[in-house]
């Protein structure tokens, strides 16, 4: 089976071929019948449309796919003229020409706009209606009114009229409608339209196409203005698209009468070129009038359509909302409330809706009063705190207010409240792991510099201890790391449950313990000795002998932190100096 890597490719290709063709046969058709029906055989034909298929095609198409199109245009052009007129080398030349002016029209237009939207606003139309229908035709005008004059010996103004009128009105009225075909778009948008509408909107192009040729089909009344009013119907009720096949109606309505001579064009004095050049400039008033009404009603549903669009996805967005959403006018009148508000506050978002910002705070929290209060004072700031619900002591919610401004003016305020209680515990939890030492599970040195931050010392006496496990390389050279951490563990567990309540308790790392003991020299002295007798129980469990060293320096009110932790390690090498398996409390 071939892999949807070789299919794709091969489908796309066959599809781009397949247009091709199409263009050229409708380039073949339109040539063969104009030129039949509205010239003699040597001069150009009063109206065509041939050359709006291959320009509809390029402009719907990636430029790689151009060559393929105007060749297979050129030749489309050869076989109309060649059954249909009297053979000269000359004819050869016309399909150049007609392809020339083509790849003028839609490189411009290409360069004007990257998609070669050509309709799509006053801007794109009046440049569509400049290049396609004025500079194009007029260079392809010159060149072929010089073959005719040199094929068949036609005059050439009156060949020059007779082409540039008919080859700019061609593609005036039919490369809009046929590029739209070509795109996709027509198909899109009738898949898009409901039912309904599609039934309206193919009534109203019915009820055009009536309108257009009964206008055209007599020559008594002049009511070219009938066309316009059906055609802005089309625009208000059915949009752009349907206002571009309402133009191709009317220019093949007008076109036809000018073939036969009928129509309120032909009461028009000046010659058949004048009537053409006539009928092109009404139909670019046409084009003009309504396309802008067409792109006016468009924009305007496609707003309305998104605003909806937006108001549902807000809708479900707050159904599934954890927080709760309250908005307060200038005066502190809550106007609109949404989201989990009975969840988190206790209260329906009717119930919220209508109270102002004091009485919510009332039964919800003074926080919500304060952070009003705060936005109205800082209106550029969003300003945040965290409450308690009083029935709910145990979540914890965030409040954020923020002032809503109009220009400098301040016209309402926004308050969102979420649920943080698992964030906060989270916060809580990393920092308590950021201060805990995460073998003893005792504060480390961070730990112990905030915890000491928080004693109450009131003028006691206190002192600081150092301790650290002698030869504690050693027992991890014999034992082990893991035998050391347990040593380590042990050793922590033992001088805090002899600390109790009353003293502080931390590691610094490695095999030092720093302690912050109430009372005085002696009283830290006694503790240590408690310690030693401890540590020779720990020891026989162990199953190995372990002794401490240490150093206390008694806190003084005026040295600061840092000084009295360098005695006290003055203090503990001292005493590793003196043999070790001993505390030394004095300062030589």
């Amino acid at each position: 089976m071939p892999s949807q890597d070789i299919i794709l490719p091969t489908r796309r290709s066959q599809h781009r071929v397949a247009l091709a063709l199409t263009a050229a046969l409708l380039y073949f058709s339109f040539a063969a019948g104009t030129i039949l029906l509205t010239s003699d055989g040597k001069s150009h034909a009063t109206v065509w449309l041939a050359d709006a298929a291959v320009l509809a095609l390029l402009l719907s198409r990636p430029k790689s796919d151009w060559p393929f199109a105007l060749a297979l245009g050129w030749a489309a052009n050869l076989a109309a003229n060649a059954l249909t007129r009297e053979w000269a080398p000359g004819i050869i030349l016309y399909g150049a020409i007609n392809m020339a002016q083509v790849l003028l029209a839609a490189w411009t237009l290409r360069r004007c706009s990257d998609r070669g939207e050509i309709l799509a606003n006053a801007r794109a139309t009046f440049t569509f209606l400049f290049w396609a229908g004025l500079i194009a035709p007029a260079a392809g005008a010159i060149a072929g009114s010089t073959i005719s004059l040199v094929n068949y010996g036609e005059a050439f103004l009156p060949s020059l009229e007779r082409w540039y009128s008919s080859n700019a009105l061609g593609i005036v009225i039919l490369t809009p409608f046929l590029k739209s075909c070509f795109d996709g778009s027509y198909a899109s948008a009738i898949r898009a339209r409901p039912p309904r509408n599609r039934i309206e909107d193919l009534g109203l192009l019915l009820f055009h196409a009536a309108v257009s040729a009964f206008v055209f089909g007599q020559s008594g009344l002049p009511v070219l203005f009938a066309p316009l009013c059906s055609l802005l119907l089309l625009a208000f009720r059915s949009g752009r698209l349907a206002t571009q096949a309402g133009v191709v109606i009317v220019g093949i309505s007008g076109a036809l009468a000018a073939i036969y001579h009928v129509g309120p064009v032909a009461l028009v004095q000046g010659g058949p070129v004048f009537e053409a050049i006539f009928f092109q400039s009404y139909l670019a008033i046409m084009l003009g009038t309504a396309l802008p009404v067409a792109a006016l009603v468009a924009s305007r549903a496609e707003a309305l359509a998104e605003a909806a669009r937006r108001e549902e996805l807000l809708r479900i967005i707050l159904d599934h909302s954890p927080d709760a959403i309250l908005s307060f006018d200038g005066v502190g009148g809550c106007q609109w409330a949404d989201g989990a508000t009975d969840e988190l506050l206790g209260l329906s978002a009717a119930a919220c809706r209508g109270a102002s910002i004091d009485e919510l705070a009332l039964k919800i929290s003074p926080v919500l009063a304060n952070l009003s209060r705060a936005a109205l004072a800082a209106p550029a700031e969003a300003h945040i705190a965290d409450f308690n619900l009083a029935n709910r002591k145990v979540r914890v919610l965030e409040a954020t207010v923020k002032a809503v401004m109009s220009g400098e003016r301040v016209v309402g305020i926004v308050a969102t409240v979420r649920d943080v209680t698992a964030q906060r515990a989270r916060e809580r939890e990393i920092a308590r792991l950021a201060m805990t030492d995460p073998l003893t599970q005792i504060p480390n040195r961070a730990g112990f510099d905030a915890a000491i931050e928080r004693v109450p010392m009131k003028g006691e006496a206190a002192c600081l201890a150092l301790v650290d496990i002698d030869n504690f390389k050693g027992i991890n050279d014999r034992f082990g790391h893991k035998v050391g951490d347990r040593a380590l563990v042990e050793l922590a567990a033992t001088i805090v449950r002899l600390a109790g309540g009353k003293h502080l308790v931390a590691r610094l790392g490695g095999d030092e313990f720093l302690i912050l003991l109430t009372g005085d020299i002696a009283a830290a002295q006694c503790f240590f000795g408690n310690l030693q007798q401890e540590i020779a129980v720990l020891s026989a469990s162990l199953g190995f002998e372990i002794t401490i060293s240490g150093g206390i320096a008694e806190l003084n009110a005026l040295a600061e932190m840092d000084s009295i932790f360098e005695e006290a390690d003055r203090r503990l090498y001292r005493a590793k100096r003196g043999g070790r398996n001993q505390v030394t409390a004095t300062a030589h």
